[in-house]
């Protein structure tokens, strides 16, 4: 009975955390420019340190309309343990969380596998957030994916014109 009872917990979780739609911006209301926004350059650098939604070092980050909610998907590395709490090496091991776009709160959050470009050490998040050009009012950054080109891994971000709701994608090292 326990064994069930914590299979119908874990499916619960699953269905509770949404996959991401299949293209940046699916399901955007419009506009890509929620009121009271938390802009990627504001918080990405102290993301990891003040919010469980982050395990490690920061490996994708994308804006989503959820429902009828703004939310941050981040994707991050993280720390696998054996049933027994010992760390095991594996640079597949992740986490998938949705945070409040306004209040960086977790919604919600789950494990996941990561990408072999993900899994590369590479620019930080932060840095290539600050290479994009995001300022206010325009453009903002809507997806960070870490993506391999020529063997290595550099950021594709996309970002949004705040005014026409065009996207740009842009690569960085």
């Amino acid at each position: 009975m326990l064994a069930f009872a914590s299979l119908t917990a874990l499916v619960g979780c699953a269905a509770s955390h949404p996959g991401p739609p299949a293209a940046v911006g699916d399901n955007f209301p419009g506009t890509c420019l929620p009121d009271e926004l938390t802009w990627p350059t504001d918080f990405i650098e102290s993301l990891g340190g003040e919010s469980s939604a982050v395990a490690g070092p920061l490996v994708g980050l994308r804006l989503e309309y959820v429902g009828s909610e703004w939310m941050w998907r981040v994707r991050s590395a993280a720390q696998k343990t054996s049933l027994l709490g010992e760390s095991v090496d594996d640079p597949s091991f992740g986490r998938d969380s949705l945070v409040d776009a306004r209040t960086l709160t977790v919604v919600s959050s789950q494990d996941t596998e990561l990408t072999p470009a993900e899994q590369q050490i590479g620019t930080s998040a932060y840095d290539a957030a600050r290479q994009s050009g995001e300022q206010w009012p325009s453009p903002l950054i809507i997806e960070m994916a870490r993506v391999l080109e020529g063997g290595q891994p550099v950021w594709q971000i996309t970002t949004c014109d705040t005014e026409t709701s065009e996207h740009h994608v842009q690569t960085l090292r």
